[in-house]
């Protein structure tokens, strides 16, 4: 869909498809279809599978907006503006990334792709200035903890459910 306000420590997981063939949907994204003009992707990611057939993003297909520590590890297939985090961009994006051995794109229109290994490694996200748990350089908030080596960073409110869920 689309946003035009601020989507904000939010994820996704499933699949998302636009229609294939000829009629191919463009602005097809994990999260955020188009992202508007004034819209803001703040601390967000999806490691959801996307495909569709133009502006095809591993979180966001289009945006003229913002997206900010952000992103996304999904398989990421399309005809054109394929991107493993944002397909097509005319906005602002900064300290966001995507995986690009499970995401299957080494170009993006914009973030930094990285290795699955880099990824899963704290100090990748703390040096872009990414607000993680028990630690004050990068703020008090607590927005983002992580399993070192073994899985991406994921939101201080999943911890719980996690840990019910294993």
């Amino acid at each position: 869909g689309r946003n035009g306000g601020t989507v904000a420590q939010s994820y996704n997981d499933g699949v998302v498809g636009g229609i294939s063939g000829p009629e191919a949907s463009t602005n097809v994204g994990g999260l955020v279809g188009y992202n508007l003009d004034g819209g803001e992707v703040v601390e967000c990611f999806s490691t959801g599978e996307v495909s569709g057939g133009g502006a095809v993003g591993g979180l966001v297909g289009f945006s003229s907006g913002s997206i900010v520590h952000c992103y996304s590890a999904g398989w990421v297939n399309g005809n054109w503006s394929v991107g493993g985090l944002v397909g097509d961009n005319y906005g602002d994006i900064a300290a966001s990334f995507w995986d690009i051995h499970t995401s299957g794109q080494t170009e993006s229109a914009g973030g930094t792709g990285l290795t699955t290994a880099e990824m899963q490694t704290g100090a990748t996200f703390l040096d872009a200035g990414w607000d993680f748990v028990g630690e004050t350089a990068n703020g008090t908030e607590d927005i983002w903890w992580i399993l070192e080596g073994k899985d991406y960073p994921r939101l201080w409110w999943e911890a719980e459910k996690l840990t019910i869920d294993y």
